[in-house]
């Protein structure tokens, strides 16, 4: 090969040889690389923590700033706020303590629990996400349960058997008859 230089460039000259076309291989050699079940594992974990990574990173971003906080909570009040009761506003202290208490926090924390692992277990490659969105209608969910099985007991059910499917639905009912009394 020749080179030609012109000022700070050099060209390339091609030769006869250059230019002439590369024979057919003779044989092929196929390389295979097979993992075992430890590092199957292994690209699976950190395949997982990629994808992971990805999803969540832009959340994280979203709320490392003040804005993002109050955006995401301003958004979580609003969508909340369809499941407090007509006027919570206007409630008294000791309303709204009846909303808050212990029983209701327990019962809604264990099905914010299991909802939480409900999710986690069949969310796949999106585990965190969905056992957080498990974990959120669990938690209502069991402050509906709660809330019904005090308005059971209101109407004389026992304790024990207040959280029971009969008296969710005699407690449900007791509720929409005091909604509907209230509105007349």
């Amino acid at each position: 090969m020749r080179r030609q230089t012109l000022g700070l460039l050099t060209t390339r000259q091609k030769k006869k040889s250059d230019s002439m076309p590369k024979p057919k291989p003779d044989n092929i050699v196929r390389h295979e690389i097979v993992l075992g079940r430890a590092e199957r594992e292994l690209l699976d974990t950190a395949t997982t923590a990629y994808t992971a990574n990805r999803v969540l990173s832009p959340f994280a971003t979203l709320l490392s700033s003040t804005a993002g906080v109050l955006l995401v909570a301003g958004l979580v009040l609003g969508y909340l706020e369809r499941y407090l009761p007509e006027g919570w506003k206007e409630m008294t202290d000791n309303q709204l303590t009846d909303w808050f208490e212990t029983e209701n926090l327990l019962v809604g924390g264990a099905f914010a629990g299991a909802g939480g692992l409900l999710g986690a277990l069949f969310g796949g490659p999106f585990a965190p996400a969905t056992a957080a969105a498990g974990a959120a209608a669990g938690g209502i969910f069991g402050g509906i349960v709660q809330e019904t099985a005090e308005e059971a007991q209101a109407g004389g059910v026992p304790t024990v058997l207040s959280y029971s499917a009969f008296a969710q639905i005699y407690g449900a009912a007791r509720r929409l008859n005091n909604l509907i009394q209230e509105l007349e």
